[in-house]
């Protein structure tokens, strides 16, 4: 699964984004009524940008320290800079911005797990990166698969110093 990964500092990228708390198998069997309520409030606010939105996916916490049910994930989606946004009933607001190592993939359902392990145990750890104390995420570059056998491309972002 060796993938080269580029560095990138991000500028202050605008977010809405719903978070939810529980396993990630929760989270999943969740992620979609999430998404759509998601969309839903971007639409009827019109911060949908063609060629500018991009849907992402949150991780707010360590699964090796934190107790599975108290998992924080959000899902979330950029926004312009500009136009005003009042927070909403699980939406809110903030900005992504700093270093990140960045992993291109192209995977199934089933590989995100190994692209996550690969990022951070044969690149961040052995490498001379310097994890930062942010919320690594997914970005989805093409619509996540729905399936185990369909691939679709999403983009690991860690952060770095």
């Amino acid at each position: 699964m060796e993938k080269p990964i580029v560095t990138i500092e991000n500028a202050d990228i605008r977010i809405i984004y719903i978070r939810f708390r529980g396993t990630y198998q929760e989270f999943r069997k969740n992620s979609r009524k999430l998404f759509q309520q998601l969309f839903d409030f971007a639409e009827s606010n019109n911060l949908i940008i063609p060629d500018f939105t991009k849907v992402l996916t949150i991780y707010h916490d360590n699964p090796f320290i934190t107790n599975e049910k108290q998992l924080r994930t959000s899902v979330a989606m950029t926004v312009p800079p500009i136009i005003p946004i009042e927070e909403s009933g699980d939406i809110c607001i903030t900005e992504i911005s700093g270093k990140f190592g960045v992993g291109h993939f192209e995977i199934t359902a089933g590989e995100y797990g190994a692209a996550w392990n690969y990022m951070y145990e044969e690149w961040l750890f052995p490498g001379e990166q310097k994890p930062r104390d942010a919320v690594p995420f997914e970005l989805y570059v093409t619509e996540p698969p729905k399936n185990f056998k369909s691939k679709s491309f999403t983009d690991i972002y860690i952060p770095i110093e």
